[in-house]
């Protein structure tokens, strides 16, 4: 199919994904690691982190989310805590040495940002809202049956 959105839409992902995995791997990191590092960095200040937001904001599995933490702490990047009301739930913390990568890896994301929003322009608004309003529609409990 010609000029398919789709297509076109794979193939930023996939060029986004390399680039983070090229630069996760100076750290001795993945890319998933990096950016899990991030999100938790990014709001560990303000709310308890547990693994079902890690399924959830990077829209991963439960399994998938359970092996990435779990090698996550293996790397001493995590550390899993009971929770303050209710100890069956463990809260994800960064340990000192994802601290201190944490900024560096912020860096990286605010100037990877930085070059989207340069390249997309005074579209990068509905640009963002049309992404949002494809992957709402296009979640599996969204999917219209055949």
């Amino acid at each position: 199919m010609k000029n398919s959105l789709g297509i076109a839409i794979k193939k930023a992902n996939n060029a986004l994904a390399r680039d983070s995995d090229r630069y996760a791997k100076q750290l001795g990191l993945t890319g998933m690691q990096i950016s899990v590092i991030n999100f938790i960095a990014g709001h560990e200040t303000t709310q308890a982190i547990f693994q079902r937001d890690l399924e959830h904001e990077f829209n991963i599995r439960k399994a998938t989310a359970s092996s990435l933490v779990s090698t996550m702490v293996e790397k001493q990047l995590l550390i899993r805590v009971p929770a303050p009301n209710d100890a069956r739930y463990k809260q994800l913390l960064l340990t000192p040495k994802a601290h201190l990568l944490a900024t560096q890896i912020e860096a990286f994301f605010q100037a990877s940002e930085q070059r989207i929003q340069t390249i997309l322009g005074n579209q990068t608004a509905l640009t963002y809202t049309s992404l949002n309003q494809i992957s709402t529609a296009f979640t599996a409990t969204n999917t219209p049956k055949p």
